[in-house]
């Protein structure tokens, strides 16, 4: 009780306070009236409480106020109408007006009490309660609670508040002991935020997707990919990997480049993050919505980073109201989900044996049976592989209760995830302030894996006077990762699990890890020789501690009537320490234990810092809106690494490089910084014809000295279709817009130092001695540039029915000048030299279905969207002369005429099973029977890479999301469905590790399908391991 005592004295003070600033400015055109009130309670810290039926808050109106007193600007709004206002300490109380102050005597009079709360049962402060027809009412307390006497028990009572939907009720209804008020969502006026500046649903000439907070925290997920799924068209989100702590790919409207970063650039409060910047460096739960600028008329403000799309996020902040403590906790079970099975070890020793006798026999079938002994095998020149290893017998002979180990079960593990949020906001007409932390624990559904992430964000905002504006955002974050080498294939656990064989066990009888035991017994027949993986996870190290610091302050004046004057200031901070530690007693690929003890350790510090300034221009000069826009802005990053490996251990006690006693050094470092200058115009006529045009010019350090600065352009405009009065009849539609834009941005996602010409170390002889030196091995190049994408886009809004909305956008961008490697003559010194030569171009459509308000099933109302968007790029030229590049891996290919990156390889038709099908069919030097059958698609009767064809892209050729919200009382049931369909996966397991058909790995159980044709060898590219995929996520 004394708090709630100590809080309303807190409240009244802040009301006296408000009290003496009744001036108000104002600047509105054809806006509704809860946006006034909205602006009035921003300046004056006054809540206007009103009853709907007596006050109409979609009342159009339009009102110009430069510093004029409050008591006459609300005159001059309620001019024309029956309703008169009353201005309290806290509150502005809008009533009708009426000849008597008194009730109607008809009826019995009652008194009627209860308590106000939002969905989430939270008090409301201040709601207003009124007997419609008469001044009498009431607000709630503090603690939601109301109570008013000498009510007519025949009249309706209007309950109301702002940003909430009124309700009507009998004075007599037992509903009013608790009134649960739902939020009122006006679609058109949401605000929505772009490039340096905000702009409503309704205004916004470009095309955004958007993500309130409550979409992104209905979903239980401790990460950004699962839950940005979905929510946006034209937007994919993905996780490349399972390890927890994972970064998500982002892309926007597909890839348009073939050698340059295709990572969309993230703005968070204002502040543009380094390119590539990690988004799970932000705490979900302090994040109010993510908007994604995705046609060049909303990303050339951003010039050269807008060409893959800009994801604009924007934090919590307060409001005028009590402190507001919010917890949440979340727990969540991953695991395996894939149907991939392996044999077992009695299938295992069947397919090792089949592979090694056809291996063997089929060199000289004459000579050589598969009844051969080890002895008569040698004698016959067998390799290692075209021996039987001792310990198959005993599972060939059929055995029981011999070792039968699983490896995929022993790697993977059930993973439990947590994630706990607390969060405190409020504020007082003078400040708002919001501050949240959390913290999320993941393990891995690989054994040795996990992520444990600290986080937190602080948003502050202060009004010291009403011609300046100050504010604070600041999130930082300190994570904890262990993980395991996906790049190598003898350390990867998943590519070990199905390489290490089922006939051995990760424990000895003991209970001590079994070490090298594979490696030793398959010595002598070279079978594969990878340690076991569950020792690799338990005892080497591989931990990143990472340190992360992001904010920007800004402080913004008003100047004379129409202009505002902001500086904003912000700076990036990114300290990791990555350790990694292998101790001598495990081994590593063909090499059993004890091997030598290694370990590195790599320090990296990134320093990013941005000042900006804008000048911007609002002026509403009778049915014309004039907005302009100025800035400069300055950006510059440093990094510095350090990485240090030591050797010659003299004992495992310290596990760190402080054990060795050799070190190497390895030090780098880089710089680039940008200046630029933009500008931005909107123009709005009658709330009908919206234009707008921006500029923006950038020079930055990473291009040639010829080409250091860019122009890029834009334009957009807008027609309001339902504004005009042609459209007052038609009932059917509520809103249409139509909407067309065109610019040009850029992608500048290139190494640091690509135009300049770079030395590295050579060593030489000098005098017959080796002699250190360095060599250029990079090519110079002035006109090095950015790439440049000139994008169209039309696009079309429409409400339907009051209920059903749609938005569909149609694309076309180009990209010229992209950047790629050419071949030069060596008598220049290089053999290489960057150049900005080629074209692509992408083409989509995008279309969104979604509910425009919630649809009222009885006591369950439904939410619901569905969005679907398509893209398609297509290479339009390479280099001069060239038509083709071949992926460095050979199963991938760009070609003139096709889209980026499809997978290539070669096209396998049968197998050969006799000698008459070599007669038919051409074949590789040295195929044998057991092979597959490639196709010779030139007819040339010769097998080559000539045969190698292309077998679709990897990117989906649709992508779908569906998302839906059910409510009932408090509560609220998610459903979401995110699918990508249509595309292709070149599985590198398969084609390396499994199915190799000469009984090196594991091999999986399709072999012993009776429907499957016998496989014995294939190709690392061939349409074998080129497989149709359909991605859903629930």
């Amino acid at each position: 009780m004394k708090h709630k005592i100590l809080l309303v004295l807190f409240l009244s003070f802040m009301a006296c306070f408000t009290a003496n600033a009744q001036k108000v400015t104002l600047q509105f055109r054809q806006v509704k009236l809860a946006k006034v009130f909205d602006a009035i309670t921003q300046q004056t810290g006054l809540t206007v409480a009103y009853s709907r039926p007596t006050v109409d808050p979609d009342r159009v109106v339009s009102i110009e106020a430069d510093k004029e007193e409050l008591s006459d600007v609300l005159t001059q709004l309620l001019k024309g109408t029956n309703v008169t206002f009353e201005i309290g300490e806290t509150k502005i109380y809008l009533k009708e007006e009426s000849v008597s102050g008194t009730p109607q005597k008809s009826g019995r009079l009652i008194t009627i009490s209860g308590t106000i709360v939002d969905e989430k049962g939270e008090t409301i402060i201040g709601a207003s309660v009124a007997v419609q027809g008469t001044t009498l009412g009431t607000i709630t307390n503090v603690d939601g609670e109301y109570s008013l006497a000498d009510v007519p028990e025949n009249s309706q009572i209007t309950i109301s508040f702002i940003g909430y939907q009124s309700i009507s009720l009998p004075a007599n209804a037992k509903a009013l002991g608790k009134i649960v008020m739902k939020e009122d969502n006006e679609l058109l006026d949401e605000v929505v935020v772009i490039g340096y500046g905000t702009t409503t649903v309704k205004s916004a000439t470009g095309s955004i997707s958007s993500v309130k907070a409550n979409e992104l925290q209905s979903y239980p997920s401790t990460n950004f990919a699962s839950a940005l799924s979905g929510k946006m068209a034209g937007v994919q989100v993905s996780l490349p990997s399972g390890a927890p702590g994972g970064s998500p790919v982002i892309n926007v409207r597909g890839i348009g480049t073939l050698t340059a970063g295709s990572k969309p650039l993230i703005v968070v409060d204002g502040f543009p993050l380094t390119e590539g910047s990690d988004i799970n460096s932000i705490n979900m739960s302090a994040i109010q919505s993510i908007e994604v600028l995705k046609d060049a008329a909303s990303t050339a403000i951003y010039g050269s980073r807008g060409a893959n799309g800009i994801i604009m996020i924007t934090t919590k902040s307060g409001k005028t109201s009590k402190p507001n403590v919010s917890l949440s906790a979340t727990f969540s079970l991953q695991q395996r989900y894939d149907k991939l099975e392996l044999v077992d070890a009695y299938d295992m020793a069947q397919y090792m044996l089949e592979a090694r006798n056809t291996g063997y026999v089929n060199k000289n079938p004459s000579v050589r049976k598969e009844s051969d002994d080890t002895a008569t095998r040698k004698a016959n020149g067998a390799s290692k592989r075209e021996l039987i290893p001792d310990y198959l017998y005993p599972y060939l002979n059929g055995e029981k209760g011999l070792t039968n180990t699983n490896w995929l079960d022993e790697i993977f593990q059930l993973a439990p995830m947590q994630d706990y949020n607390i969060s405190v906001s409020g504020g007082s007409e003078k400040a708002f302030y919001s501050l949240s932390a959390g913290y999320m624990k993941q393990k891995g559904i690989v054994i040795g894996t996990d992520f444990d992430k600290f986080s937190a964000n602080v948003n502050l905002k202060l009004m010291p006077s009403n011609t300046i504006t100050l504010g604070f955002s600041f999130s930082p974050s300190y994570s904890k990762q262990n993980t395991f080498d996906e790049d190598a294939m003898s350390s990867n656990f998943l590519n070990i699990a199905t390489g290490i064989y089922p006939f051995f066990a990760p424990y000895n009888e003991d209970g001590t890890l079994a070490i090298s035991e594979q490696i030793k017994a398959n010595a002598d027949t070279d079978g594969a020789l990878y340690e076991n993986p569950v020792a690799i996870a338990k005892k080497v190290e591989r931990k990143t501690d990472r340190l992360r610091l992001f904010g920007n302050m800004y402080a913004e004046v008003k100047l004379l009537k129409d202009f505002r004057f902001k500086t904003n200031i912000g700076a990036d901070y990114d300290a990791s320490i990555y350790k990694f530690y292998t101790p001598s007693d495990i081994g590593k690929y063909r090499a059993a234990a004890p091997q030598p003890i290694s370990a590195s350790q790599s320090n990296t510090n990134r320093k990013n810092y941005l000042i900006e300034n804008t000048l911007t221009y609002n002026k509403l000069i009778k049915e014309h809106s004039i907005q302009v826009l100025l800035g400069q802005s300055y950006q510059r990053e440093d990094q510095e690494l350090l990485k240090v490996t030591a050797t010659d251990f003299g004992d495992s006690s310290i596990k760190n490089i402080a054990g060795g006693s050799s070190f190497k050094v390895e030090p780098s470092q880089y710089s680039w910084a940008m200046i630029s200058y933009f500008a931005r115009l909107n123009y709005n006529w009658q709330d009908k014809y919206i234009f707008s045009a921006s500029m923006r010019r950038d020079g930055s350090s990473r291009f040639g000295n010829n080409t250091k600065w860019g122009m890029f352009p834009a334009l957009s405009a807008a027609w309001l279709i339902s504004n005009e009065k042609f459209m007052s009849n038609c009932s059917a539609i509520d809103y249409a817009k139509l909407r067309v834009s065109w610019g040009k941005s850029g992608n500048n996602q290139i190494a640091n130092y690509g135009a300049q010409a770079l030395m590295s170390n050579n060593d030489y002889l000098f005098g017959g001695t080796l002699a250190p030196g360095t060599v250029i091995n990079a090519s110079p190049n002035p006109d090095l540039s950015w790439e440049m994408t000139s994008t169209w886009n039309i696009g079309l809004d429409v409400t339907l029915f009051k209920y059903l909305g749609i938005s569909a956008d149609f694309y076309l961008a180009n990209t010229n000048d992209l950047l790629l490697s050419v071949p030069v003559p060596q008598q220049s010194g290089y053999t290489t030299s960057l150049q900005n030569i080629g074209k692509v171009r992408n083409t989509g459509f995008e279309i969104r279905f979604s509910t425009a308000k919630d649809i009222e099933m009885g006591p369950v109302s439904w939410n619901s969207s569905l969005n679907l968007s398509t893209n398609k790029n297509k290479v339009l030229a390479l280099a001069p002369g060239q038509t083709q590049i071949i992926g460095s891996k050979g199963f991938s290919i760009t070609e003139v005429g096709k889209s980026i990156s499809e997978l290539y390889g070669y096209e396998i038709i049968g197998i050969y099973k006799s000698d008459e099908d070599f007669k038919k069919y051409p074949a590789m030097p040295g195929t044998q029977i057991g092979d597959y059958i490639i196709k010779n698609q030139n007819d040339d009767n010769v097998i080559n890479t000539k045969d190698k064809k292309s077998f679709g892209s990897p990117l989906p050729k649709v992508v779908l999301g569906w998302n839906n919200t059910f409510r009932y009382k408090s509560f609220e049931l998610t459903l979401d469905l995110y699918s990508e369909l249509g595309k292709k996966l070149y599985s590198t397991a398969l084609a390396t590790y499994m199915d190799t058909g000469e009984g090196f790995a594991v091999t999986t159980k399709e072999y012993f399908n009776p429907l499957a044709e016998l496989n014995k060898r294939i190709f690392k590219s061939a349409n074998r391991f080129v497989v149709n995929v359909v991605y859903i996520l629930k």
